[in-house]
């Protein structure tokens, strides 16, 4: 029999194990500050401590804005959602952190009665700035609504839980090894049919582009900052089909600066050139965002719609390899009642994306 002591001596060293497999098991993670393009300047307050009991819920132990502040002041960053490389290794020594949360708000009405939410995250290596997982979540108060008018959720706290929770439904569980993250794919809207014209290269068939990077997309709408929730959601929704490598917004930010470009619309060879040494890619994907109703103007219609028109351009010759638009409405996805329709933007908007990146 095994004195007392070597016992206690066992058992504390069975607790040690098990604590130390959990404390391998929570990924560190640093949570950038989400960019707030919602309209709404308390959207943040509300859903970010959110996203950070979310992450903390699914094992991954997070740095927060708080430690993150003075590196970001000291850097001089303030489009948090894209860091460069650079600043992203930095980010990872200096705080031990593997992996980087970075993201947009992009919806928040605090509607009486229906209020509206709209996020779009991505989950980056610190080491190599590639993209791990990314995903986009939207609701209105109204989706929960069930038989006789009863679910609907009124409070903007409790739908933005339930937005956060659908955000992360596919993001593998802290402790998750990089390389099966590298694997993991957000799934993704099923792809309708695009009506009208759509060009495509029949290159693509053969010698599709190894890497892509979305630029800024015009914005043809009234609605401020429009386009910049159409660059984010087209990089969720490139990355989701998993066709190419995509370049991180936050590489191809850096790479326009180092160029001094700001292409809006039109871009000329020698830019594209640029962009395809400086950042690694043998395509880029523009374009204009014609349309942008969340249904929420005065005398609008209260069903969102979206129309986008895209085009993909080699970077080494500036042809034209894919091109395409398309437009939807929520209402359009309707089945009986008021069920199947998309009745928030960022369903709606991922839904088009996802149809014409079925296209390319």
């Amino acid at each position: 029999m095994r004195p007392p002591i070597a016992l206690l001596a066992a058992a504390l060293a069975c607790v040690l194990a098990l604590w130390t497999a959990a404390s391998e098991a929570a990924t560190r993670v640093a949570l950038l500050p989400f960019e707030n393009v919602s309209g709404h300047p308390k959207s943040p307050a509300i859903i970010m401590p959110l996203i950070g009991l979310a992450l903390r819920e699914r094992g991954y132990e997070v740095v927060g804005q708080d430690a993150l502040e003075p590196f970001l002041f000291r850097r001089r960053v303030r489009a948090t959602s894209k860091l460069s490389r650079e600043e992203l290794a930095a980010l990872g020594r200096e705080f031990d952190v593997p992996l980087a949360l970075v993201g947009s708000v992009d919806l928040f009405a605090d509607s009486p009665g229906n209020p509206q939410w709209g996020v779009s995250g991505r989950l980056l290596e610190t080491g190599s700035g590639a993209i791990l997982w990314a995903d986009a979540a939207g609701f209105t108060g109204d989706d929960f609504t069930g038989f006789l008018g009863l679910g609907t959720i009124t409070s903007p706290d409790d739908l933005a839980a339930r937005t956060v929770q659908e955000l992360f439904r596919g993001l593998p569980p802290g402790g998750t090894p990089v390389e099966a993250l590298r694997g993991s794919r957000a799934a993704r809207p099923r792809a309708r049919n695009v009506p009208g014209g759509v060009f495509r290269d029949p290159r693509l068939e053969t010698e599709p582009p190894k890497r892509v990077a979305v630029l800024p997309f015009e914005n043809g709408t009234d609605r401020r900052g429009a386009a910049l929730i159409v660059d984010d959601l087209m990089v969720v929704g490139l990355f989701q089909a998993g066709r190419t490598a995509v370049a991180d917004p936050g590489e191809v930010h850096a790479a326009l600066k180092a160029l001094g470009l700001a292409p809006y619309g039109g871009i000329d060879l020698e830019a594209l050139r640029g962009i395809g040494d400086k950042a690694g890619v043998d395509a880029v994907i523009l374009g204009r965002v014609e349309e942008y109703n969340e249904g929420l103007r005065p005398g609008a219609s209260p069903s969102p719609s979206i129309a986008l028109e895209a085009r993909m351009l080699e970077t080494k010759t500036g042809k034209i390899l894919w091109m395409g638009s398309h437009a939807a409405r929520g209402e359009e996805f309707q089945v009986v009642l008021e069920f199947g329709k998309i009745k928030s933007m960022v369903p709606l908007a991922m839904q088009v994306i996802a149809d014409l990146i079925a296209t390319m």
